[in-house]
């Protein structure tokens, strides 16, 4: 019995020589995307604060703001030239002697976090020392 005189099996050899080509098709249709991470890559760097700190923290940060269609600036700029409010509020001695307070008489880092508008891993780091003077 003669192999290529079997119907399917000359069936399935065509189908892999197209699968083949559509494969080898698609390869050479690809773009070379790698020509385009230096161009973000120095773009991305542009963008440094006053003090020479970046303004992102990751190249992830920065293309996020292409994706979502914002400008590439820092979000506590872009939170002031619309008039938003930070999420958090800034760490200050008042706030940590007010945290401590509460987490002595006995509140939850939730509770104490709500209260004094920080996060609760400040308030755990408030609670471990991590801001004593």
């Amino acid at each position: 019995m003669d192999i290529k005189d079997n119907a399917s099996i000359k069936e399935l050899e065509a189908l892999k020589r197209k699968i083949e080509k559509q494969i080898t098709a698609q390869k050479s249709n690809k773009k070379d995307q790698s020509q385009l991470y230096n161009l973000i890559k120095n773009d991305h760097e542009r963008h440094k604060r006053e003090d020479g700190r970046k303004v992102f923290r990751g190249v992830v940060d920065y293309l996020e703001c292409y994706v979502n269609g914002l400008p590439p600036i820092a979000k506590s700029k872009f939170y002031e030239r619309f008039g938003i409010e930070a999420k958090r509020t800034k760490v200050t001695p008042e706030i940590v002697s007010h945290a401590k307070q509460l987490l002595s008489e006995g509140k939850t880092l939730l509770q104490t976090a709500e209260t004094t508008g920080v996060s609760t891993a400040t308030c755990q780091k408030i609670r471990k020392g991590d801001y004593d003077s």
